[in-house]
Protein backbone atom coordinates (compact mmCIF):
# COMPACT_ATOMS: atom_id res chain seq x y z
CA UNK A 1 0.00 0.00 0.00
CA UNK A 2 1.43 3.13 -0.90
CA UNK A 3 1.60 5.97 1.93
CA UNK A 4 0.25 8.65 1.75
CA UNK A 5 3.11 10.73 3.05
CA UNK A 6 4.94 8.94 -1.00
CA UNK A 7 2.11 10.30 -2.67
CA UNK A 8 3.17 13.44 -4.88
CA UNK A 9 1.63 16.24 -4.30
CA UNK A 10 -0.79 17.49 -7.11
CA UNK A 11 1.01 20.55 -9.45
CA UNK A 12 -1.56 22.59 -8.44
CA UNK A 13 -1.71 22.23 -4.62
CA UNK A 14 2.52 22.32 -5.01
CA UNK A 15 1.70 25.65 -6.54
CA UNK A 16 -0.19 27.15 -3.56
CA UNK A 17 2.23 26.04 -1.40
CA UNK A 18 5.02 27.43 -2.80
CA UNK A 19 3.27 30.80 -3.74
CA UNK A 20 2.17 30.73 -0.06
CA UNK A 21 5.56 30.16 1.00
CA UNK A 22 6.80 33.49 -1.15
CA UNK A 23 3.79 35.53 0.52
CA UNK A 24 4.59 34.41 3.52
CA UNK A 25 9.04 35.29 3.40
CA UNK A 26 7.97 38.93 1.75
CA UNK A 27 5.62 39.47 4.63
CA UNK A 28 8.20 38.31 7.30
CA UNK A 29 11.19 40.82 5.71
CA UNK A 30 8.51 43.77 5.75
CA UNK A 31 7.49 43.14 9.28
CA UNK A 32 11.34 43.31 10.59
CA UNK A 33 11.72 46.16 8.08
CA UNK A 34 8.64 48.12 9.18
CA UNK A 35 10.39 51.20 10.82
CA UNK A 36 12.76 51.83 7.55
CA UNK A 37 11.68 55.35 6.41
CA UNK A 38 10.31 54.55 3.25
CA UNK A 39 7.42 51.91 5.09
CA UNK A 40 6.93 54.19 8.12
CA UNK A 41 6.19 57.21 5.74
CA UNK A 42 3.45 54.42 3.88
CA UNK A 43 2.14 53.35 7.44
CA UNK A 44 1.47 57.06 8.14
CA UNK A 45 -0.05 57.92 5.01
CA UNK A 46 -2.37 54.59 5.38
CA UNK A 47 -3.06 56.11 9.22
CA UNK A 48 -3.96 59.32 7.71
CA UNK A 49 -6.56 58.05 5.29
CA UNK A 50 -8.54 55.48 8.01
CA UNK A 51 -8.51 58.65 10.11
CA UNK A 52 -10.27 60.86 7.30
CA UNK A 53 -12.61 57.98 6.18
CA UNK A 54 -13.58 57.77 9.87
CA UNK A 55 -13.44 61.77 11.05
CA UNK A 56 -16.71 63.02 12.78
CA UNK A 57 -18.28 59.97 12.97
CA UNK A 58 -20.89 59.74 15.74
CA UNK A 59 -19.79 59.20 19.32
CA UNK A 60 -20.68 56.46 22.49
CA UNK A 61 -23.11 57.57 24.55
CA UNK A 62 -20.04 57.60 27.32
CA UNK A 63 -17.86 59.77 25.35
CA UNK A 64 -16.65 63.27 27.10
CA UNK A 65 -18.55 66.20 25.15
CA UNK A 66 -16.18 69.37 24.78
CA UNK A 67 -16.82 72.78 25.04
CA UNK A 68 -14.51 75.29 22.96
CA UNK A 69 -14.29 78.58 24.17
CA UNK A 70 -12.52 80.25 21.10
CA UNK A 71 -11.01 83.31 20.99
CA UNK A 72 -11.50 83.55 16.77
CA UNK A 73 -10.46 86.05 14.32
CA UNK A 74 -13.95 88.32 14.84
CA UNK A 75 -13.20 87.90 18.90
CA UNK A 76 -9.75 89.09 18.63
CA UNK A 77 -10.71 91.92 16.35
CA UNK A 78 -13.34 93.06 18.64
CA UNK A 79 -11.04 93.12 21.31
CA UNK A 80 -8.34 95.61 19.42
CA UNK A 81 -6.32 92.44 18.11
CA UNK A 82 -4.32 92.52 21.33
CA UNK A 83 -0.64 91.05 21.53
CA UNK A 84 -2.06 89.29 24.51
CA UNK A 85 -5.19 88.37 25.74
CA UNK A 86 -6.12 91.09 28.09
CA UNK A 87 -6.46 89.70 31.51
CA UNK A 88 -9.66 91.08 31.74
CA UNK A 89 -11.32 89.28 29.23
CA UNK A 90 -9.91 85.94 30.98
CA UNK A 91 -11.32 86.77 33.86
CA UNK A 92 -14.34 87.17 32.67
CA UNK A 93 -14.45 83.78 31.46
CA UNK A 94 -13.02 82.23 34.06
CA UNK A 95 -15.35 83.90 36.27
CA UNK A 96 -18.29 82.44 34.27
CA UNK A 97 -17.50 78.96 34.99
CA UNK A 98 -16.84 78.73 38.77
CA UNK A 99 -20.50 78.16 39.83
CA UNK A 100 -21.12 75.78 36.17
CA UNK A 101 -21.32 72.33 36.69
CA UNK A 102 -18.85 71.86 33.88
CA UNK A 103 -16.59 68.45 34.15
CA UNK A 104 -13.77 70.49 33.32
CA UNK A 105 -11.97 73.52 32.78
CA UNK A 106 -8.82 73.64 30.64
CA UNK A 107 -7.10 77.57 30.13
CA UNK A 108 -4.81 76.88 27.08
CA UNK A 109 -3.33 80.34 27.35
CA UNK A 110 -0.28 80.88 28.45
CA UNK A 111 0.24 82.89 31.42
CA UNK A 112 4.02 83.25 31.92
CA UNK A 113 6.12 86.44 31.50
CA UNK A 114 3.32 88.47 32.40
CA UNK A 115 3.38 90.18 35.60
CA UNK A 116 1.20 90.08 38.99
CA UNK A 117 0.17 93.37 38.37
CA UNK A 118 -0.88 92.22 34.25
CA UNK A 119 -2.88 89.45 35.72
CA UNK A 120 -4.43 90.87 38.70
CA UNK A 121 -7.99 89.98 37.59
CA UNK A 122 -7.26 86.51 36.82
CA UNK A 123 -5.26 86.14 40.08
CA UNK A 124 -8.76 87.29 42.05
CA UNK A 125 -10.66 84.76 40.23
CA UNK A 126 -8.08 82.27 40.53
CA UNK A 127 -8.23 82.93 44.43
CA UNK A 128 -12.13 82.24 44.38
CA UNK A 129 -11.65 79.59 42.54
CA UNK A 130 -9.33 77.90 44.90
CA UNK A 131 -11.55 78.65 48.12
CA UNK A 132 -15.01 77.30 46.27
CA UNK A 133 -15.44 73.64 47.12
CA UNK A 134 -17.55 73.36 43.93
CA UNK A 135 -15.48 74.63 41.10
CA UNK A 136 -15.23 72.44 38.29
CA UNK A 137 -11.40 71.14 38.81
CA UNK A 138 -9.05 73.66 36.45
CA UNK A 139 -5.93 72.47 34.54
CA UNK A 140 -3.29 75.27 33.64
CA UNK A 141 -0.40 75.33 30.89
CA UNK A 142 3.43 75.16 32.11
CA UNK A 143 5.48 76.20 29.20
CA UNK A 144 9.18 75.30 29.23
CA UNK A 145 12.14 77.97 29.06
CA UNK A 146 14.97 76.69 26.01
CA UNK A 147 15.55 73.24 26.20
CA UNK A 148 19.73 73.02 27.23
CA UNK A 149 21.92 70.32 26.04
CA UNK A 150 23.50 67.62 27.24
CA UNK A 151 20.09 66.35 28.20
CA UNK A 152 18.27 69.15 26.25
CA UNK A 153 15.52 69.86 29.62
CA UNK A 154 13.20 73.03 29.41
CA UNK A 155 13.37 74.50 32.96
CA UNK A 156 9.53 75.26 33.68
CA UNK A 157 8.44 78.67 33.41
CA UNK A 158 6.77 80.46 37.01
CA UNK A 159 3.61 82.58 36.49
CA UNK A 160 2.42 85.04 38.48
CA UNK A 161 -0.57 83.19 39.49
CA UNK A 162 1.28 80.31 40.88
CA UNK A 163 0.50 81.04 44.35
CA UNK A 164 -3.51 81.17 44.27
CA UNK A 165 -3.84 78.03 41.88
CA UNK A 166 -2.18 75.39 43.96
CA UNK A 167 -5.70 73.19 43.67
CA UNK A 168 -5.31 73.17 39.75
CA UNK A 169 -3.37 70.92 37.78
CA UNK A 170 -0.27 71.94 35.31
CA UNK A 171 -0.18 70.69 32.30
CA UNK A 172 2.39 70.50 28.81
CA UNK A 173 0.82 70.97 25.70
CA UNK A 174 3.68 70.01 23.16
CA UNK A 175 3.50 67.37 20.70
CA UNK A 176 5.98 66.22 17.97
CA UNK A 177 5.76 67.14 14.46
CA UNK A 178 6.59 65.02 12.23
CA UNK A 179 9.39 65.24 9.10
CA UNK A 180 6.56 66.42 6.87
CA UNK A 181 5.50 68.83 9.42
CA UNK A 182 2.26 67.24 10.18
CA UNK A 183 1.38 67.07 13.79
CA UNK A 184 0.36 63.75 14.47
CA UNK A 185 1.89 62.24 18.01
CA UNK A 186 1.56 63.62 21.30
CA UNK A 187 4.33 63.82 24.09
CA UNK A 188 2.06 62.06 27.44
CA UNK A 189 4.96 63.43 29.71
CA UNK A 190 7.53 65.96 29.37
CA UNK A 191 10.73 65.52 31.01
CA UNK A 192 11.86 69.00 32.46
CA UNK A 193 14.60 69.93 34.89
CA UNK A 194 13.33 71.17 38.61
CA UNK A 195 15.88 72.35 40.93
CA UNK A 196 18.79 70.51 39.31
CA UNK A 197 16.94 66.89 38.88
CA UNK A 198 15.20 65.78 35.96
CA UNK A 199 11.30 65.56 36.48
CA UNK A 200 8.17 64.40 34.32
CA UNK A 201 5.29 67.17 33.83
CA UNK A 202 2.09 65.39 32.84
CA UNK A 203 0.17 66.24 29.37
CA UNK A 204 -2.75 67.76 29.03
CA UNK A 205 -4.50 64.30 27.90
CA UNK A 206 -2.73 62.53 30.70
CA UNK A 207 -4.34 64.93 33.52
CA UNK A 208 -7.59 64.43 32.05
CA UNK A 209 -7.27 60.91 31.76
CA UNK A 210 -6.26 60.43 35.28
CA UNK A 211 -8.79 63.00 36.37
CA UNK A 212 -11.49 60.29 34.41
CA UNK A 213 -10.08 57.35 36.56
CA UNK A 214 -10.15 59.56 39.85
CA UNK A 215 -6.56 58.43 39.97
CA UNK A 216 -4.63 62.29 39.27
CA UNK A 217 -3.16 62.22 42.92
CA UNK A 218 -2.09 58.65 42.03
CA UNK A 219 -0.61 59.98 38.59
CA UNK A 220 1.17 62.78 40.41
CA UNK A 221 2.67 60.74 42.48
CA UNK A 222 3.99 58.12 40.09
CA UNK A 223 5.33 60.91 38.25
CA UNK A 224 7.04 62.09 41.62
CA UNK A 225 8.42 58.43 41.83
CA UNK A 226 10.56 58.74 38.56
CA UNK A 227 14.29 58.64 39.89
CA UNK A 228 15.21 61.30 37.50
CA UNK A 229 18.92 61.87 37.32
CA UNK A 230 21.14 65.44 37.64
CA UNK A 231 19.93 67.73 34.49
CA UNK A 232 23.15 67.81 33.54
CA UNK A 233 23.76 63.63 32.49
CA UNK A 234 23.21 63.07 28.87
CA UNK A 235 20.54 60.12 29.76
CA UNK A 236 17.96 59.78 31.95
CA UNK A 237 16.56 56.38 33.23
CA UNK A 238 13.85 54.72 31.01
CA UNK A 239 10.25 56.19 31.86
CA UNK A 240 7.66 54.11 33.65
CA UNK A 241 4.59 52.55 32.80
CA UNK A 242 1.81 54.14 34.85
CA UNK A 243 -1.25 52.82 36.94
CA UNK A 244 -4.30 54.80 36.68
CA UNK A 245 -7.12 52.75 37.80
CA UNK A 246 -8.36 50.10 36.07
CA UNK A 247 -5.73 52.06 33.13
CA UNK A 248 -1.92 50.51 32.25
CA UNK A 249 -0.06 53.59 30.12
CA UNK A 250 3.26 52.75 29.32
CA UNK A 251 5.50 56.05 28.59
CA UNK A 252 8.31 56.84 26.09
CA UNK A 253 10.57 59.26 25.70
CA UNK A 254 8.94 62.08 23.40
CA UNK A 255 9.53 62.22 20.09
CA UNK A 256 10.72 58.73 19.92
CA UNK A 257 7.79 56.23 18.79
CA UNK A 258 7.69 52.64 20.57
CA UNK A 259 8.40 49.09 19.41
CA UNK A 260 5.54 49.61 17.11
CA UNK A 261 6.02 53.27 16.11
CA UNK A 262 2.21 54.10 17.03
CA UNK A 263 1.93 54.44 20.69
CA UNK A 264 2.62 58.26 20.14
CA UNK A 265 0.19 58.54 17.58
CA UNK A 266 -3.10 60.96 17.81
CA UNK A 267 -6.11 59.29 16.27
CA UNK A 268 -7.77 62.38 15.10
CA UNK A 269 -11.29 62.22 14.93
CA UNK A 270 -12.59 65.70 15.31
CA UNK A 271 -12.27 68.05 11.95
CA UNK A 272 -10.92 71.71 13.13
CA UNK A 273 -14.46 73.14 11.87
CA UNK A 274 -16.54 70.52 9.71
CA UNK A 275 -18.90 72.59 7.90
CA UNK A 276 -22.37 70.29 8.91
CA UNK A 277 -21.29 70.35 12.59
CA UNK A 278 -19.73 68.01 14.92
CA UNK A 279 -20.96 64.28 15.30
CA UNK A 280 -23.74 63.95 17.50
CA UNK A 281 -23.29 61.12 20.51
CA UNK A 282 -26.67 59.49 21.88
CA UNK A 283 -27.99 60.45 25.25
CA UNK A 284 -28.90 58.34 28.05
CA UNK A 285 -32.51 59.50 28.05
CA UNK A 286 -32.99 59.46 23.97
CA UNK A 287 -32.22 62.01 21.78
CA UNK A 288 -28.34 63.21 21.16
CA UNK A 289 -26.05 66.12 21.48
CA UNK A 290 -23.18 67.38 19.67
CA UNK A 291 -19.59 65.99 21.08
CA UNK A 292 -17.95 69.38 20.29
CA UNK A 293 -19.15 72.58 20.48
CA UNK A 294 -17.55 76.05 19.63
CA UNK A 295 -18.30 78.93 21.30
CA UNK A 296 -16.60 82.58 20.01
CA UNK A 297 -15.54 84.53 22.95
CA UNK A 298 -17.35 87.80 21.68
CA UNK A 299 -20.55 85.82 22.05
CA UNK A 300 -19.93 84.84 25.47
CA UNK A 301 -18.98 88.74 26.30
CA UNK A 302 -22.50 89.99 25.29
CA UNK A 303 -23.68 89.17 28.75
CA UNK A 304 -23.00 88.11 31.96
CA UNK A 305 -26.58 86.65 33.07
CA UNK A 306 -24.80 82.39 33.72
CA UNK A 307 -23.93 80.03 31.15
CA UNK A 308 -27.15 77.20 31.01
CA UNK A 309 -26.30 73.67 32.17
CA UNK A 310 -27.26 72.66 28.88
CA UNK A 311 -24.58 74.02 26.83
CA UNK A 312 -21.61 73.68 30.37
CA UNK A 313 -22.94 70.94 32.42
CA UNK A 314 -21.10 67.03 31.98
CA UNK A 315 -18.26 69.08 29.30
CA UNK A 316 -14.93 69.32 29.86
CA UNK A 317 -14.27 73.24 28.60
CA UNK A 318 -11.27 74.09 27.04
CA UNK A 319 -10.26 78.16 26.73
CA UNK A 320 -8.20 78.83 23.66
CA UNK A 321 -7.20 80.83 20.44
CA UNK A 322 -7.31 80.65 16.79
CA UNK A 323 -6.99 84.05 15.51
CA UNK A 324 -4.49 84.70 12.80
CA UNK A 325 -1.98 85.68 14.25
CA UNK A 326 -2.28 83.35 17.91
CA UNK A 327 0.58 81.15 16.43
CA UNK A 328 -1.37 78.26 17.75
CA UNK A 329 -2.64 76.93 14.26
CA UNK A 330 -1.24 72.91 13.49
CA UNK A 331 -1.38 71.15 10.22
CA UNK A 332 -2.72 67.71 11.24
CA UNK A 333 -3.95 64.22 9.21
CA UNK A 334 -7.43 66.30 9.26
CA UNK A 335 -6.21 69.27 7.15
CA UNK A 336 -5.26 73.02 9.27
CA UNK A 337 -6.46 73.05 13.10
CA UNK A 338 -6.11 75.62 15.64
CA UNK A 339 -4.03 74.15 19.50
CA UNK A 340 -7.17 73.87 21.70
CA UNK A 341 -8.94 71.34 18.80
CA UNK A 342 -5.53 69.58 19.08
CA UNK A 343 -5.86 69.36 22.93
CA UNK A 344 -9.29 67.98 22.36
CA UNK A 345 -8.84 65.42 19.83
CA UNK A 346 -5.65 64.19 21.82
CA UNK A 347 -8.05 63.72 24.90
CA UNK A 348 -10.79 62.33 22.85
CA UNK A 349 -8.25 59.96 21.50
CA UNK A 350 -6.39 58.50 24.41
CA UNK A 351 -10.29 58.58 26.38
CA UNK A 352 -11.79 56.16 23.73
CA UNK A 353 -8.92 54.32 22.06
CA UNK A 354 -5.73 54.25 24.54
CA UNK A 355 -2.51 54.05 22.98
CA UNK A 356 -3.04 52.34 19.28
CA UNK A 357 -1.57 49.19 18.95
CA UNK A 358 -1.34 46.65 16.35
CA UNK A 359 -3.02 43.31 16.24
CA UNK A 360 -1.10 40.33 16.75
CA UNK A 361 1.51 39.02 14.07
CA UNK A 362 -0.87 35.68 13.05
CA UNK A 363 -3.81 38.68 12.45
CA UNK A 364 -1.88 39.88 9.16
CA UNK A 365 -0.11 36.69 8.01
CA UNK A 366 -3.64 34.90 8.19
CA UNK A 367 -5.28 38.01 5.90
CA UNK A 368 -1.89 37.55 3.72
CA UNK A 369 -2.09 33.97 3.39
CA UNK A 370 -5.79 33.91 2.81
CA UNK A 371 -5.27 36.95 0.03
CA UNK A 372 -2.24 34.60 -1.60
CA UNK A 373 -4.27 31.42 -1.76
CA UNK A 374 -7.34 33.04 -3.28
CA UNK A 375 -4.71 35.35 -6.03
CA UNK A 376 -3.00 32.03 -6.93
CA UNK A 377 -6.61 30.53 -7.45
CA UNK A 378 -7.40 33.25 -9.93
CA UNK A 379 -4.63 33.20 -11.63
CA UNK A 380 -4.89 29.69 -12.18
CA UNK A 381 -8.43 29.44 -13.07
CA UNK A 382 -8.80 32.97 -14.78
CA UNK A 383 -7.34 35.14 -18.05
CA UNK A 384 -4.48 37.52 -16.84
CA UNK A 385 -6.47 40.69 -17.17
CA UNK A 386 -9.45 39.57 -14.95
CA UNK A 387 -7.31 37.59 -12.50
CA UNK A 388 -5.66 41.12 -11.90
CA UNK A 389 -8.49 42.56 -11.56
CA UNK A 390 -10.31 40.38 -9.48
CA UNK A 391 -8.01 40.29 -6.86
CA UNK A 392 -7.25 43.66 -6.42
CA UNK A 393 -10.85 44.43 -5.94
CA UNK A 394 -10.76 41.45 -3.99
CA UNK A 395 -7.81 42.67 -1.97
CA UNK A 396 -9.97 45.53 -1.41
CA UNK A 397 -12.85 44.17 -0.28
CA UNK A 398 -11.68 42.01 2.55
CA UNK A 399 -8.05 44.15 4.30
CA UNK A 400 -9.91 48.06 4.20
CA UNK A 401 -13.25 46.75 6.02
CA UNK A 402 -11.25 44.98 8.66
CA UNK A 403 -9.13 47.78 8.79
CA UNK A 404 -11.77 50.13 9.60
CA UNK A 405 -13.13 47.70 11.71
CA UNK A 406 -10.22 46.81 13.57
CA UNK A 407 -9.44 51.28 13.77
CA UNK A 408 -12.87 51.48 16.03
CA UNK A 409 -11.45 49.68 18.51
CA UNK A 410 -8.07 51.31 18.74
CA UNK A 411 -6.07 48.86 16.71
CA UNK A 412 -4.12 49.52 13.82
CA UNK A 413 -4.04 46.49 11.34
CA UNK A 414 -1.19 47.79 8.51
CA UNK A 415 -3.35 46.62 5.52
CA UNK A 416 -0.42 47.60 3.45
CA UNK A 417 1.73 45.03 5.01
CA UNK A 418 -0.74 42.15 3.25
CA UNK A 419 -1.05 44.50 0.56
CA UNK A 420 2.61 44.64 0.06
CA UNK A 421 3.45 41.17 0.06
CA UNK A 422 0.81 40.58 -2.09
CA UNK A 423 2.00 42.92 -4.30
CA UNK A 424 5.90 41.54 -4.56
CA UNK A 425 4.26 37.99 -4.38
CA UNK A 426 2.45 39.67 -7.84
CA UNK A 427 6.01 40.70 -9.56
CA UNK A 428 7.53 37.61 -8.31
CA UNK A 429 4.94 35.48 -10.31
CA UNK A 430 4.83 37.36 -13.40
CA UNK A 431 9.11 37.37 -13.04
CA UNK A 432 8.81 33.76 -13.11
CA UNK A 433 6.34 33.14 -15.60
CA UNK A 434 8.57 35.22 -18.06
CA UNK A 435 11.60 33.37 -17.02
CA UNK A 436 9.79 29.84 -17.99
CA UNK A 437 8.33 31.21 -21.64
Amino acid sequence: MTSLVQRPLSPLLRQFIVNLLIALTVLLTLQALQHHPLLARQQAVGLDWLMRMTANTSAPADATPYLFIDLDTPSWVALGEPHLVPAETLARLLERLVDTQARAVILDIDLSRRSLRDLAPVAAVMARWQASGDAPPLTLMRTLSPAQPPARLGVPRATAVDEVSTGAAWASPFFTLDVDHRLRRWRLVEPVCEYGQAALLPSVQLVALARQQNALASLQAQLDDWPGDPCDTETQPALPTLQLGDLTVPLHQPGQADVHGLGERILFTLPDAPPRGWAHQPLPSGGSRPLVIRLPVSVLLESDARLPDHLVGGRVVVIGASHVESGDMHYTPLGSMAGPMVLINAMHSLERFGQIRPPPFWVTALITALLVLALSFCFVRLPPLWANVGSLLGIVLVVVPLSLLYFRSGVWLNFLLPLLAVEVYRWIQRFRHYRRT
